[in-house]
């Protein structure tokens, strides 16, 4: 989640310049996650029920989500499996002047006890898990009855899916005859496994242990010109914005999902 692919940010990583710099890139993609002039992700995340509640964010990347929680007053805990990102967290927050406690872990194996949260937060880290499973029904030991999920996994029934990998990574790039649809996927996917998901296949991943699931399809506007960045700034401008973030909410790379841990 650091915006900085081809390292084109000049600040030193973890400096308030880059730190800066990274949540001004992810934020500004983030169009889906609130209303017009309201505060960002304040349409996915609970903010005015968050306060003096115990929350966990699995994966908080350098710490953007992480930042916003703890803003909104939760008694926050973050993991994240790299120590880099444990550390980019970590000044983020000393920057803000918020407090948080932030862990290395494995979210197969979360070293809570059980019933320990009332709200669970995780953008776009389950699916790179070797055992997604695991990790929801870790999430799920971690709730506390009633508590509430809140999650973000790539969507198999996306433009980003089917014509960035499977049509042109896939057919065109002949990796099909050699791969498996998922295999393609994966390799142009970040992170070393990355799964994709249906709604019904997310849904069937929560049912288990959660009830009222409800979820929501979204993506980053690029998505939806799927070219490769010369073209597709082009092209774009000829393709009206609201017509482009209604492909997204239909297509889009994101799933989002929101459930209630079943007593």
């Amino acid at each position: 989640m650091t915006y900085d692919w081809r390292g084109e940010i000049a600040h030193e990583t973890g400096s308030p310049e880059h730190l800066a710099e990274v949540e001004r890139r992810f934020l500004g993609e983030s169009w889906f996650a609130q209303r017009p002039g309201h505060p960002p992700y304040s349409g996915l995340i609970p903010f005015g029920e968050l306060a003096g509640k115990d929350v966990l964010e699995v994966g908080c990347g350098t710490g953007v989500h992480a930042r916003l929680l703890a803003e909104a007053g939760a008694r926050l805990t973050a993991v994240d499996l790299t120590p880099t990102a444990v550390e980019l967290t970590r000044k983020r927050l000393e920057i803000r002047g918020l407090e948080a406690d932030v862990l290395e872990a494995d979210a197969e194996q979360l070293p809570f006890a059980d019933g320990s949260f009332g709200f669970v937060w995780s953008w776009g880290v389950i699916h790179h898990s070797a055992d997604t499973e695991r990790v929801v029904a870790e999430i799920a030991r971690v709730l506390r009855p009633g508590g509430r999920l809140a999650l973000m996994v790539y969507h198999r029934s996306s433009i980003t899916y089917w014509i960035q990998y499977q049509l042109i990574r896939g057919v065109l790039g002949g990796r099909l005859l050699r791969e498996s649809p998922a295999e393609v996927a994966n390799r142009y996917s970040d992170g070393v496994i990355a799964r994709h998901y249906t709604r019904a296949g997310l849904t069937a991943l929560l049912t288990p242990w959660f009830d009222e699931i409800e979820t929501q399809v979204m993506g980053q506007h690029g998505e939806a010109v799927p070219l490769p960045a010369g073209p597709r700034r082009r092209i774009e401008k000829l393709v009206p914005l609201g017509v482009r973030e209604r492909i997204l909410c239909r297509w889009g790379w994101f799933l989002f999902a929101s459930a209630t841990r079943r007593p």
